[in-house]
């Protein structure tokens, strides 16, 4: 079978697949945290110029920024290979859209609970993160799990500069059989590559809907209680004219 015949040029691919996605994941949260530090700055005349670049990162696309960040930065001095000019320009765009994605759940969370945190005396970075972004994860998660299986899907990006890549490893196995044994095999190199590509993301859905269950669990048990609270007074409420009668 010709797939487990190449099976070492294609794992090679997929290896650096998994290795790209991981570094575009991590650089577009990196980015996406710094955007939305600078989306939340209270003066406008600083906020507004990251606004701008978070806007024309979003409205250009992928494609685009991938070959400007590749054919463009060597005029200025600044020289990438194809690996690190793909994921720079992918994490780039995964940190503007992924900067709005965060804006918006911590903007969720009541004014109360910023007011509580300061009065507890946690202000800053450690009220931040030990009780507004754990109220704000429900909110973010789902969205943000669908922006990264948007990163790995454009990891495949990467075959256009020539990253090996498993996309760009598919190509090669075809061009190369189909000109040492005749017949065209892409139906079945692309059939295997979709398949790769649906567990990839089908592994990273059913982790993201793990981690939200799991910020979500304390506000479902929360709800359960103020439900039967509820359910309770009802019964009272109910069974109170019925005293007053008899």
């Amino acid at each position: 079978m010709l797939l487990f015949e190449f099976r070492s040029f294609l794992l090679d691919g997929l290896l650096n697949t998994l290795l790209l996605s991981l570094v575009m994941i991590a650089g577009g949260t990196g980015f996406a945290i710094v955007f939305a530090a600078g989306l939340s700055l209270p003066s406008r005349w600083l906020s507004r110029p990251v606004f701008l670049i978070v806007e024309c990162l979003r409205d250009i696309p992928l494609m685009v920024t991938v070959l400007l960040v590749y054919f463009v930065l060597p005029n200025i001095g600044i020289s990438l290979d194809p690996f690190w000019s793909s994921a720079l320009s992918v994490s780039v765009w995964g940190g503007a859209n992924g900067a709005h994605i965060i804006r918006a759940g911590l903007a969720s969370v009541p004014k109360g609970q910023w007011e509580t945190v300061q009065a507890f005396g946690l202000g800053g970075w450690k009220g931040l993160l030990l009780v507004i972004v754990p109220q704000a994860m429900p909110v973010i998660l789902p969205p943000y799990i669908s922006l990264v299986t948007g990163l790995v899907q454009a990891s495949s990006l990467g075959a256009v500069l020539g990253v090996n890549e498993l996309l760009r490893s598919a190509q090669v196995l075809i061009e190369q059989t189909t000109i040492s044994r005749g017949g065209s095999p892409a139906y079945l190199v692309y059939g295997a590559i979709l398949v790769v590509y649906f567990v990839l993301c089908w592994t990273i859905a059913l982790v993201g809907r793990r981690l939200e269950a799991h910020f979500t669990k304390p506000y479902s048990r929360d709800r359960h209680s103020i439900d039967r609270k509820d359910a309770s007074s009802e019964v009272l409420v109910q069974t109170a004219p019925l005293d007053v009668r008899t």
